[in-house]
């Protein structure tokens, strides 16, 4: 009894001491048990901090709430490259810096083409004396001078000299290289009178067209999404919205993220925008189409017999 004693004045000691700490009043004293028997104190809720039930919070509303219509999305160009070097030369004329406007057909690069000019001189000289030599086969062959093999040889050998005219020709071409269309320098990669190997990066360029916007979607919303669909798609940069509308959606869900790429053009002509920016793609989910509507079930009239049954 001695024993059940101090264990309820401890009990009381530490239900006082958590009183304090969480404001409740204390537990009385008669709620121990005395000497005449063991009665344990009577259960009390907790307070809702102490609770293992978490506590809702306020729900996030306007503008910037979450939507399960919205979707994250980047702005790609219209047309991207790397322009690379076909031939190993030094660089002589590099004309266009990075951020630089360009018009299509504009020079970009232009390599020193001395030893590939002279390659095509050669060709063409030894073309020319293949072309002497078959026409004098050619009169041996009437005066029955030489067999028709020797004629056949003549002319194999101008073909050869032809084929290496044209060989030298396309690489002399290659020592400019043109803008393939209107657009801007993002990066230049190498810089005048520097060598350079077959294969190696020289320039960054994209398109100056409206940018497109590729969105990374959930593939749930494959069940209503469709091409022509319009959207809003608010940019992050410059705090404005623009229009958009579908034009292509993935062919492919991704397996592990569950989630679809598509594609969007940009109606109008905004000027402020650049490849590389962000923003968010909000969907109106007034504009989904409408499913296909169920059948109605008809009722049947009266002493109808089923179909099927003999009469």
């Amino acid at each position: 009894m001695v024993a059940g004693a101090a264990v309820a004045a401890a009990l009381v000691t530490m239900a006082t001491l958590a009183a304090a700490q969480t404001g409740l009043p204390p537990l009385s004293a008669s709620g121990a048990s005395s000497g005449g028997g063991e009665t344990t104190a009577a259960p009390r809720q907790l307070p809702p901090i102490l609770s293992a039930a978490p506590v809702p919070g306020p729900v996030k509303t306007g503008p910037d709430a979450p939507s399960p219509e919205a979707a994250r999305g980047v702005l790609e160009p219209a047309a991207e490259a790397v322009i690379s070097a076909e031939i190993a030369g030094r660089i002589v004329d590099l004309p266009v810096t990075e951020g630089a406007d360009f018009a299509k057909g504009a020079l970009l690069v232009r390599f020193d083409c001395t030893l590939y000019e002279a390659q095509l001189a050669q060709a063409r000289a030894q073309a020319a004396g293949a072309k002497a030599a078959l026409d004098n086969a050619r009169s041996l062959a009437k005066l029955q001078s030489i067999g028709v093999l020797d004629v056949q040889l003549a002319e194999a050998k101008l073909a050869e000299a032809s084929a290496a005219i044209r060989l030298s020709s396309a690489t002399v071409e290659r020592c400019r290289i043109e803008a393939p269309y209107a657009g801007r320098v993002v990066r230049r990669l190498a810089q005048p009178a520097e060598g350079v190997a077959a294969g190696d990066d020289l320039l960054a360029i994209v398109s100056d067209g409206l940018p497109r916007i590729r969105l990374i979607v959930p593939s749930t919303w494959l069940a209503w999404l469709v091409p022509g669909m319009p959207f809003d798609f608010a940019v992050d940069e410059t705090g404005g919205t623009v229009k958009a509308q579908v034009t292509a959606i993935g062919a492919r869900v991704d397996q592990v993220s569950q989630t679809v790429p598509v594609l969007a053009a940009i109606e109008g002509k905004p000027t402020d925008l650049l490849p590389g920016m962000s923003g968010t793609a909000r969907f109106d989910p007034a504009a989904r189409p409408a499913g296909p509507a169920e059948p109605v079930p008809q009722a049947k009239p009266r002493g109808a017999k089923p179909q099927g049954t003999p009469k």
